[in-house]
């Protein structure tokens, strides 16, 4: 069989010959299952990962799971003679713990796709 050349040059046809690609499709495919097995291990061990946040020294905190679920609020009674600050110290602290549990799973997320990315 005749392989076929683009424009470039570049060979259309026959096996990758770049340097740790897998070289048939049914391999892809494995790693592929492999990882989707992976991240499907990750997202159930994110209910397991907890993470937290203080605002006012110490005042508010709110702890979470990397699966998103809040697990307790703690805060000093005398919070909330100020109805007002306690909201603003809650929309604070909420925003911090969600953008907190989001860096979690983008960074874990991308190590294991990082590590099944044939090109790299």
């Amino acid at each position: 069989m005749k392989k076929l050349k683009s424009f470039g040059g570049r060979n259309l046809g026959g096996a990758s010959g770049t340097p740790g690609l897998p070289k048939n499709f049914a391999e892809l495919q494995r790693l592929q299952m492999k990882m989707e097995e992976e991240l499907k291990s990750l997202e159930e061990s994110f209910a397991q990962e907890q993470v937290e946040v203080e605002v006012g020294g110490g005042a508010l905190k709110v702890v979470a799971t990397c699966d998103r679920q809040i697990r307790d609020i703690i805060y000093e009674k005398d919070l909330l003679e100020d109805l007002e600050m306690f909201n603003d110290m809650l929309k604070t602290a909420m925003n911090e713990i969600w953008q907190k549990v989001e860096n979690i799973r983008e960074e874990k997320t991308n190590e294991i796709i990082a590590k099944y990315n044939p090109l790299g």
